[in-house]
């Protein structure tokens, strides 16, 4: 038995947010966000809508895409770490509005911020592989809302984030040699430089934490830019020569959309033109988790992907975690 992406899905919300937009409330320009970013504009949730609301729009333009049913799905993982609420799982309130909880199907998230639709991914694939006759079909969707855990008057993380989500369904083939190739890794060290401080269990919210914008996202741009363009490159050489592959033997290259300019770095270093990415990230902004099914729903529209096209693609950020996977579409 295979495992092979057999749909593709993205949603984002209708409110646009431009950097003109940004440059009216926090001490930025245009031009500044433009230059260091590459991002024009991003996307940002109403005050109605929550994580799995998106994910659930992503999921059913996913599943239309692959020709099959809700019902036929197995196994939901959604990738996220801006939840609508602690707990529960996205995934179970993206099974109750797919209207499939009757089928009592696994339904569980997966929090690795920024690389955790590789990690969701590398779940959903091995589940599969080891329970195949109970795992056919297999939901994975990033899901990100970070307009609501932003703090809007830091400029150093405000402009880069937007909200959105993308799905794809992994499906059971004939080809036995034909599976997703991971390589996964963290490292806690890191775990500093991303997250969100209060909110969980080391620091409750209460009066304190809401004055101090604790439960609000932090980012260490410089030394999340340090790691991501080292272990970046690192990691998708590592993953090719496995397989006794070159970048050049790539058709696609699938990077987390965190920075333009980031993106254009890591490819330099490896002698890749940025003929051979796509990218989202200048009309969606980093919509962390969400990303690289956003981008590869794109490559999929844009007729980018076309059988026996090889891909890589790659997420980076909190943790601090990075994952790299390679396949043939």
């Amino acid at each position: 038995m295979g495992v092979f992406i057999s749909g593709v899905g993205a949603y984002v919300p209708e409110n646009t947010v431009t950097n003109h937009h940004l440059a009216q409330s926090v001490e930025t320009s245009h031009q500044w966000i433009l230059e260091k970013t590459g991002i024009i504009e991003r996307r940002i949730c109403t005050a109605n809508m929550a994580t799995s609301d998106l994910a659930y729009e992503a999921a059913t333009r996913c599943l239309r895409n692959a020709g099959k049913a809700s019902e036929e799905v197995d196994l939901i993982i959604v990738a996220t770490s801006s939840p609508d609420q602690i707990q529960p799982a996205v995934a179970c309130l993206v099974q109750e509005k797919l209207g499939i909880s009757n089928t009592f199907c696994p339904a569980f998230d997966v929090n690795s911020v920024c690389a955790g639709f590789m990690y969701a991914l590398n779940v959903g694939q091995s589940m599969m592989l080891a329970n195949p006759k109970e795992y056919r079909h297999v939901l994975v969707i990033g899901a990100e809302v970070y307009s609501k855990i932003l703090n809007w008057e830091d400029r150093k993380t405000c402009v880069f984030f937007g909200d959105g989500a993308g799905a794809v369904l992994l499906s059971q083939c004939d080809d036995f040699y034909r599976k997703i190739d991971f390589l996964i890794g963290s490292d806690g060290r890191g775990s500093r430089y991303i997250g969100v401080p209060a909110g969980g269990t080391r620091i409750p919210v209460d009066e304190d934490v809401l004055e101090r914008r604790l439960n609000k996202f932090y980012m260490d741009g410089h030394k999340v830019w340090e790691f991501a363009v080292e272990k970046a490159p690192q990691v998708i050489m590592q993953l090719l020569e496995r397989h006794h592959l070159s970048p050049q033997d790539v058709d696609l290259f699938i990077l987390h959309q965190a920075n333009l300019r980031l993106i254009e770095t890591i490819l330099n270093k490896m002698g890749v033109s940025m003929e051979k990415t796509i990218t989202t990230v200048e009309e969606y902004g980093n919509t962390a988790a969400a990303s690289i099914p956003i981008t590869l729903q794109k490559a999929f529209v844009e007729n980018r992907l076309h059988p026996g096209c090889r891909v890589m693609m790659i997420g980076f950020g909190g943790g601090l975690s990075w994952g790299a996977a390679l396949l043939t579409w």
